[in-house]
């Protein structure tokens, strides 16, 4: 005979096997553990994706005060609407040339939890930025929109 052993084959041909079945199993406990991390980012802010569970607003600095620490000012920033929660965070950027230090304010609220606004009694809060360098005769900047923040008389003494 000078044909294949089986009509239809080649010689060397085998039957496929199947994977085994802990492999699926394996395969579907690791993209449901994914689904559960970004599950927990989004809606719990919480685990490696937790920056997908916040939002972020930006907020108008006001004024600046010095302190008594040279290279620490506190900048007044504008509460928003609904006012701050507990676990709100307020972050000034800010970015500083010889001339001038320019601010920009925002807060960072977790997405899917609602609060009751701390109590405050003013419309605004005062947070410590830390410089490089002493204030010295430089201008504070709102980043934003270029204007010169107006210096409290009061010095703070955080």
């Amino acid at each position: 005979m000078s044909g294949p052993l089986i009509p239809g084959m080649r010689e060397f041909d085998r039957p496929r096997k199947k994977n085994p079945v802990f492999i699926w199993v394996l395969l579907g406990l690791v993209i449901l553990a994914g689904i559960v991390i970004v599950g927990l980012g989004v809606f719990a802010a919480a685990g490696p994706f937790r920056q997908l569970g916040l939002v972020t607003e930006k907020l108008e600095p006001l004024a600046f005060r010095p302190t008594v620490v040279p290279s620490v000012v506190q900048v007044s920033v504008a509460l928003p609407a609904g006012g701050l929660c507990a676990d709100d965070v307020v972050d000034i950027s800010l970015v500083q040339d010889a001339t001038a230090v320019y601010v920009g304010a925002s807060v960072t609220t977790p997405r899917n939890i609602s609060c009751t606004a701390v109590g405050l009694s003013a419309d605004q809060v005062w947070v410590d930025v830390q410089l490089l360098d002493s204030l010295g005769e430089r201008e504070v900047v709102r980043a934003a929109d270029g204007q010169v923040l107006s210096r409290e008389s009061s010095t703070g003494l955080g």
